[in-house]
């Protein structure tokens, strides 16, 4: 769960010492998936997030891999009632422990689990999202903002997670075995998309596993 290839070892041990859980149950929900090895938001991108949120205070909010629903559970925490969470899930088990882990926390009428490829449930959404978080294939970023390129308008703000990938995007010397060249090949366009596009403007943090916040103009 953690990265040294971009932050050392130091670093991130003192930024998981000023780490807070928001609640309780989301602190049991955390530790849990950190022993199963389960992929969810790393502690410092859930700090960077609960700013970013609080900020930006949107109403609507989709979510590109709910995984176990941790991260939309963390987002309607700190948004509060009055904001509408929808998150996709592509694969089957975790799309059920979504749902389960979304209704013991008390937000099954604010979170809308939906099951299937973003690529194609996306292009089936209606309505506007102020707030947009991609986490998800990393093959597939580009094509996941395309997909919901018609459903933000200007202010949106789009944050992607794990652009970094453990340091193989900005250099393929973390990549010996070449296993992720397709990975790290997709990633690097559709960060120079993103930095280069007229529809918004980019900023790449080296926070958690690599952080990109894009406003949309």
């Amino acid at each position: 769960m953690r990265n040294s290839n971009i932050t050392n070892e130091k670093v991130i041990d003192y930024l998981d010492s000023l780490y807070r859980p928001l609640t309780p149950e989301l602190g049991e929900l955390r530790l849990k998936a950190e022993e199963d090895f389960v992929p969810i938001i790393l502690r410092d991108t859930e700090r960077f997030l609960d700013t970013m949120l609080r900020i930006v205070k949107p109403k609507r909010i989709l979510e590109i891999g709910a995984a176990i629903g941790y991260s939309a559970s963390c987002f309607a925490e700190i948004c509060g009632r009055d904001t509408k969470i929808i998150t996709l899930e592509a694969d089957e088990k975790m799309h059920e422990k979504a749902v389960k882990n979304i209704e013991r926390l008390g937000f099954s009428d604010q979170i809308d689990v939906i099951f299937g490829d973003a690529r194609e449930t996306a292009e089936g959404l209606s309505g506007m999202f102020d707030f947009v978080f991609i986490d998800a294939s990393k093959s597939h970023y580009l094509e996941f903002w395309q997909a919901v390129k018609k459903n933000v308008g200007m202010g949106a703000v789009i944050v992607c997670d794990n652009v970094l990938m453990r340091a193989k995007t900005a250099s393929s010397e973390y990549d010996p075995k070449h296993k992720f060249r397709t990975n790290i090949r997709k990633m690097r366009e559709f960060l120079d998309y993103i930095c280069n596009t007229d529809e918004a403007v980019t900023s790449v943090f080296a926070a958690g596993d690599g952080i990109s916040v894009s406003y949309i103009l």
